[in-house]
């Protein structure tokens, strides 16, 4: 047989030099009796038969071709026949060959021409009743544009006209998430119903049909979708959107159990048993409401999140103001967190809300409430006045007893006005200035506080000065700033410390040192930015880097605040920025660094306020209006070393906004402790460079030593911080040195450095202590942190192996944690800290293999 094929194709090769071309496809046609299959001889009859102009005869073998070039390698020669012999010709190519070709262009990347090709194969598989042959080119379609509506839909129907349900409903459901995002919400609707019908059972697709009918109003619908699966799910979004459709629907009990699981298990859905309170408290069940803001309380309290609790509570009881139950709950959460100022203002609603439904013994124990917290509030004597002749005599009596007459220009002291008074609006205008004189004067104080709490000593008299300029000879009548005077070691010129013990009234009046100003005294906003100072230092000196603690400093100050936008810059003025950081509110992009620099170049212009802001309004630079800003503050943040300009911290709004001392301050006070982490953090990275003994352990010499614990109790000291000191050393360290030498002992020391360097942080500073020792200088770690962290350092190289002993080595280690006594300097810190750790390594050496925790004295 292969013999008459291999005469056959000399035969037509012979007839072709002889241009004999009927004769030759002769011999080309008897090749293909004997093998169907041959590639020379189809080709050759395709070509032949173009040759003799029958294109109809040529297609027929360029086709036979076409399919015979399976092999990977061929496809460029498969494509190349199709273009050029098939694709154009009048001739119907069967639809495999079509599919065929289409497979092909989806390989080469050329999804237009792909799509084209399967559509037209599709269309003639459904003509001849292949309905199946069909459905693969319109998946192929599907897969090769998974945006397009049509084409999910014409995969639907054809899947559905197949009988293959769950390819139909699965391409349904993705045509309902193409119309949802398109908006055609009823058309979503429909297209996930017919999803629904063709596949009840997939959990996927129920849970698109339910959110689509919530979308359209039709909640109690979309939670029978969803209950029958709602007894072995655990997955959060599902939950919550199930717990949502019953809300929606009226079934809050049954949402309560959805929600509690929801926030048992995985800690997710607080936001949700929040909207649940509230439609309690909308239906009319408060006590309910309250049982679930109890629960909520609980785990978020637990979870250090007591901000996020308030800020919501504060939103469903702005919701229902005439809610007695949520009112008292409200009133509550304040009085324990000792917010006077929002538990004063919760507390006069309350009362309001009691007197107008009739409730007299509860509107008078509210009034005495108030009165507790703030005798000479004017709005005290008003709702005084509304329980006369409504109250209980005796009650009233003894009430105005402890209450002081309203400081209000429009209510003074025994109701009348005062005959010297004879133009009201002149009075009142009189009152107001003196209430701003007096406001100005408490944010001076306020300031003055901040700035001797983080021992900003210089600017802490920069601010006396001014009070002392602004009001000469208010320490006389002001203990609370005579106290200050005394805290700075600073009195106005002419002044003379008061030796003698004050007097009966002054002592009442002033604050007891070390306690810090009553709640009373301040604002609302004052008392918030004061405990928010303390809590984003502390984030931040927790950062590890000082590009991370720009982020967290711009993140905390955009949140707290609500801006729309927060920077902060290291680098001097007139200089580009060395690292910046950028906090955007959702829904802003970040700003290019060009825009950045011409931002820092308008506030560097910009006049300093009497507070030391740099205030940029839109009008004044168009920069602004590009960020989306209206108005923008910045202040300038000194280097305390050298006492120079070197950062920048801004905030912006996008509103309007008028900005308060409290903000400045708040600026100041955040971006000199964000400045000096930055600082510590750059000089213990230094230390390092310089310091490193040895390349292979990257510990640091015993040289070091010292210094770098100078610099790192500099720092506890000025930033309040704890600091600790673990020594690790090998048992029997000495006698193993003499044995083994020091070559061995030294390779065992830098395999047992890098296998430690992974589990301590980037701030922790390890040294070689001695040949058999190292000593780890823990930043901000107290000496619960620092035993924690010794016995991982242990558990760690309990796997070592020396190369003198197969059987392992034995690890103890000291702790002790660093004492500031009020009369300790840095080097006293120090020597104290060294003395007591050389004891606990003494007392862990007779010990061996133990932790050796040495409590700190106390002080």
């Amino acid at each position: 047989m292969a013999a008459d094929v291999s005469k056959n194709l000399e035969r037509a090769k012979k007839f072709l030099e002889k241009n004999r071309v009927e004769d030759a496809i002769e011999a080309y046609l008897s090749v293909l009796d004997e093998a169907p299959g041959h590639q020379e001889a189809t080709q050759a009859l395709g070509d032949l038969y173009l040759r003799m102009d029958q294109p109809e005869r040529a297609v027929v073998y360029y086709g036979m071709f076409f399919d015979l070039l399976v092999d990977p390698k061929e496809e460029t020669k498969a494509l190349a026949i199709y273009n050029r012999f098939l694709k154009n010709s009048t001739t119907q190519q069967p639809p495999e060959r079509i599919a065929r070709y289409a497979f092909l262009q989806q390989k080469q990347n050329r999804a237009d021409e792909a799509m084209e090709q399967y559509n037209k194969a599709a269309e003639l598989f459904t003509s001849a009743g292949r309905l199946e042959d069909a459905l693969f080119c319109w998946e192929r379609i599907a897969q090769l544009d998974p945006e397009n509506l049509a084409r999910q839909l014409k995969l639907a129907e054809a899947a559905e006209q197949a009988g293959k349900n769950l390819i139909a409903a699965r391409a349904y459901l993705r045509a309902g998430q193409l119309a949802t995002a398109g908006g055609s919400h009823d058309n979503a609707l429909k297209l996930l119903g017919r999803a629904h019908s063709l596949a009840p059972q997939e959990r996927s697709v129920t849970l698109l049909y339910a959110e689509a009918k919530l979308r359209t109003g039709a909640a109690a619908d979309a939670a029978g979708l969803l209950e029958p699966f709602a007894a072995t799910e655990n997955d959060a979004a599902f939950l919550e959107t199930f717990s949502d459709a019953l809300v929606k629907s009226g079934k809050l009990d049954r949402a309560r159990e959805v929600l509690e699981k929801l926030l048992r298990e995985k800690n997710a859905g607080a936001l949700r048993l929040f909207e649940l309170a509230d439609a309690y408290a909308a239906a009319g069940q408060d006590a309910k409401s309250i049982e679930v803001l109890h629960t909520l309380k609980r785990r978020m309290y637990a979870d250090k999140r007591q901000n996020e609790f308030t800020a919501e509570v504060d939103n469903v009881a702005a919701k229902h103001p005439k809610s007695l139950t949520i009112l008292e709950f409200w009133a509550a959460l304040y009085n324990e967190l000792n917010r006077e100022a929002q538990y004063f203002e919760i507390l006069l609603k309350l009362f309001d809300v009691n007197l107008e439904t009739g409730n007299m013994r509860k509107a008078c124990d509210t009034l005495e409430r108030l009165v507790d917290i703030d005798a000479y509030d004017y709005r005290n004597q008003q709702r005084f006045e509304l329980l006369r002749g409504k109250a209980d005599e005796t009650f009233l009596q003894r009430i105005s007893g402890r209450m002081s007459k309203s400081t209000n220009p429009a209510a003074p002291a025994g109701g009348r006005q005062p005959e010297e008074t004879l133009n009201p609006a002149a009075a009142g205008q009189g009152a107001s200035q003196e209430a701003k004189q007096a406001q100005g004067l408490e944010d001076l104080i306020v300031q003055t506080e901040i700035f001797l709490q983080y021992s900003l000593h210089a600017k802490a008299q920069e601010r006396l000065q001014k009070i002392a300029s602004l009001f000469p000879g208010e320490e006389e009548r002001n203990a609370r700033l005579r106290n200050l005077y005394e805290t700075a070691n600073w009195w106005p010129q002419g002044a003379k410390p008061k030796s003698a013990a004050p007097s009966a009234a002054v002592v009442e009046a002033e604050i007891v040192p070390g306690t810090g100003p009553k709640t009373g005294m301040y604002s609302a906003d004052t008392m918030r930015d004061l405990s928010k100072i303390s809590e984003i230092s502390q984030k931040i000196f927790r950062q590890q880097t000082p590009r991370a603690m720009l982020n967290t400093t711009v993140s905390e100050l955009g949140a707290h605040l609500r801006a729309a936008r927060a920077i902060a810059v290291i680098g001097a003025p007139g200089r580009p920025p060395e690292i910046a950081a950028e906090f955007c509110a959702p829904g802003a992009k970040p700003a290019p660094g060009a825009q950045l620099v011409f931002l820092l170049a308008q506030m560097e212009k910009a006049a300093p306020d009497e507070m030391g802001g740099l205030i940029v309004e839109t009008k004044d630079a168009s920069v602004l209006k590009e960020l989306g800003l209206a108005t923008a503050m910045g202040v300038m943040i000194t280097d305390k070393e050298t006492q120079q300009p070197a950062a920048m911290l801004i905030c912006g709004f996008a509103e309007p906004h008028r900005w308060r001392p409290n903000e400045v301050y708040l600026l100041q006070a955040i971006g000199d402790q964000m400045l000096m982490s930055v600082s510590h953090t750059r000089l213990r990275s230094l230390v390092r460079r310089i310091g490193v003994s040895d390349e292979r352990s990257g510990l640091l010499s015993r040289s070091s030593y010292l210094s770098c614990l100078l610099t790192e109790a500099d720092r506890a000291k000025s930033q309040g911080t704890p600091l600790s000191l673990t020594i690790l050393q090998i048992d029997r360290g000495a006698e193993l040195l003499r044995q083994q030498g020091e070559s061995p002992m030294e390779r065992f020391l830098e395999q047992l450095s890098r296998s430690l360097q992974p589990i301590v942080r980037q701030n922790d500073v390890a040294v070689k202590y001695t040949a058999w020792s190292l000593a780890f200088i823990l930043p901000d770690t107290t000496l619960a942190g620092a035993q924690n962290l010794a016995d991982k350092l242990k558990r760690a190289a309990t796997g070592l192996r020396p190369p003198w002993d197969a059987s392992g080595i034995t690890l103890s280690a000291g702790i002790v944690e660093a004492v500031a006594k009020q009369d300790f300097d840095s080097e006293d810190i120090v020597t104290d800290l060294i003395n007591r750790a050389e004891h606990s390594v003494d007392e862990a050496r007779k010990k061996g293999d133990t932790v050796v925790v040495l409590e700190s004295p106390k002080v």
